[in-house]
């Protein structure tokens, strides 16, 4: 069951230690989080439950990050949920075009700051009218990174 006024996050990434330091920080901030281990099951997924919005990874097997956003912004009933791809790629102004025509609301580097990633979301969301400020709190988390 989806809790009422929480904002609920697909995250999807074929890497189950990346799912689990991410998706922790956003967990200890208030997010509900949701795991997709491949761009089938991302989709799946989303079309079933209806986050709020998804962290797609930009290499996963089965489709990739591109091919999922794709797919999700062609079917009505997901075709509005905001999408933040995760990568490790540098995109040139040609490639971020691409993801916006696709219908990729941004994107962010794994290996970013955890506060850079939850301002992402937070900018992500306030452009869909949604202000989460109010929702997330809880401890800073200083970094994601392995040690």
């Amino acid at each position: 069951m989806i809790a009422p006024n929480k904002v609920h996050m697909l995250l999807a990434d074929d890497d189950p230690l990346l799912r689990r330091l991410i998706g922790g920080a956003f967990a200890k901030r208030g997010f509900d989080l949701i795991y997709a281990a491949d761009g089938n099951e991302a989709r799946e997924v989303t079309r079933r439950l209806k986050p709020d919005i998804v962290l797609l990874d930009y290499r996963m097997p089965v489709f990739d990050g591109l091919k999922t956003a794709s797919y999700l912004k062609k079917e009505p009933e997901t075709k509005d949920i905001p999408i933040i791809l995760l990568t490790n790629e540098d995109f040139p102004l040609e490639g971020e075009k691409y993801l916006k025509d696709l219908g990729v609301d941004d994107y962010v580097h794994k290996g970013a700051d955890f506060e850079d990633i939850l301002d992402k979301v937070k900018q992500v969301m306030k452009a869909h009218g949604r202000d989460i400020d109010s929702l997330v709190g809880g401890a800073k988390a200083q970094s994601i990174a392995p040690q």
